[in-house]
């Protein structure tokens, strides 16, 4: 599913945002593309305080939100810029130039500092400025993944051998070539540069530099860790891309470039907001229904959090949305009229009978559309 912003300031707290304290939860990130959006939705005035809770069940992703939260908050490292290029290379390219590497180990090389002990609690906390702190609270096997990715020792070739095996397995092929029939003809072109290198970049810009192996993507046995069908096309709105295609003056027939400065934009407004605001960043890696729990076990002695949205990605598809919102909503903050609890499913309708649209009948679609429409906004929906 594309970013998206949880907050939707304009259609919710408005203006009055500027001076409103915040809490935020995003309990099971993924990619952090949605606190991206998210904190890029807050304007730039802003001045209460803001505090991030970010969880993620998987261990290397709990690895990857702390090494990219440290690149993205730390304002004594490079330049904004290049920062932003490395966030995004970190994020969605297989291999790094030296410099970016150099960045990445740096930063598991000091969270890894925090795990020297092996606790069953792997605990550390960052001050990056007077204004912005993260502190995380992991399992012991974040620890113990955090330390191999440390000590792993393997070439872009090791790397790349494996990653071509699983993006371009030819028991695939009929499902590469149907994207690629709805893809038009010009961007296939891109489809198939990036799939070659594994780096996110305009069309025809040199990759030799890109020397590195990212470890934030691959295991530490150097496998590739995400599937064949994973694409950093689907995690971008399509519109908003061509938004900023139109503001730079870019080519219509490089998406992939397009897409790498649309990023790279949000990055960059990101980085901005992120080291400007009073900013609290609070990290886990559990089962998100357990937690509440654990926020208060952490908190205790403090002012207990709660929050004025949630989002649980799509969760509910394995667990269920009764769990969830028995875990979270008692979590809302009720002084806040527009907390929500964001909950979606990938798989309802195909799980569920009955589930899909044109099993509804005509009567019934149209009466639902109709309800939606009220909560929608565009040219789209004042038509309906």
């Amino acid at each position: 599913m594309a970013a998206y912003d949880i907050l939707n300031v304009s259609m919710n707290e408005g203006d009055s945002i500027k001076n409103q304290d915040l809490t935020l939860c995003f309990a099971a990130s993924g990619d952090l593309r949605n606190m991206i959006k998210t904190l890029n939705g807050i304007p730039l005035d802003y001045s209460g305080k803001c505090t991030l809770v970010i969880n993620d069940l998987h261990p290397q992703v709990a690895i990857r939100n702390v090494v990219l939260l440290c690149m993205l908050l730390d304002p004594s490292g490079p330049s904004v810029e290049l920062t932003a290029e490395a966030v995004l290379h970190a994020l969605y390219s297989a291999s790094l130039t030296s410099a970016q590497s150099e960045l990445v180990g740096k930063w598991i090389e000091r969270a890894s500092k925090f795990a020297q002990a092996d606790p069953d609690i792997f605990h550390g906390a960052m001050n990056f400025t007077s204004s912005a702190s993260m502190e995380w609270w992991y399992p012991r096997q974040v620890a113990i993944l955090l330390r191999r990715i440390k000590a792993a020792s393997y070439s872009k070739v090791q790397g790349e051998t494996d990653r071509r095996r699983n993006m371009m397995n030819p028991q695939r092929l009929d499902y590469r070539e149907r994207y690629y029939q709805s893809l038009r003809p010009r961007h296939r072109v891109g489809y198939t540069h990036w799939l070659d290198t594994g780096v996110l970049l305009p069309f025809g810009q040199p990759v030799d530099s890109f020397n590195k192996p990212n470890k934030l993507l691959y295991s530490a046995d150097a496998e590739w860790l995400l599937a064949d069908n994973a694409s950093p096309v689907f995690a971008w709105d399509p519109l908003e891309v061509e938004k900023t295609r139109r503001q730079k003056g870019l080519p219509d027939e490089d998406y992939f470039g397009n897409l790498f400065f649309h990023i790279k934009q949000q990055l960059l407004d990101c980085i901005t907001r992120a080291r400007r605001f009073n900013l609290s960043v609070l990290l886990f890696s559990v089962d998100l229904n357990i937690l509440p729990e654990l926020l208060d076990l952490v908190m205790e002695g403090k002012q207990k959090l709660m929050f004025d949205r949630v989002e649980t990605s799509n969760v509910m598809d394995t667990t269920g949305p009764s769990s969830i919102i028995s875990a979270w909503g008692q979590r809302l903050n009720r002084k806040n009229p527009h907390a929500t609890l964001l909950v979606y499913s990938m798989n309802f309708c195909g799980k569920v009978k009955n589930g899909m649209v044109e099993n509804q009948g005509q009567d019934k679609t149209g009466k639902m559309v109709r309800e939606l429409s009220n909560y929608l906004v565009g040219p789209l929906f004042k038509v309906l």
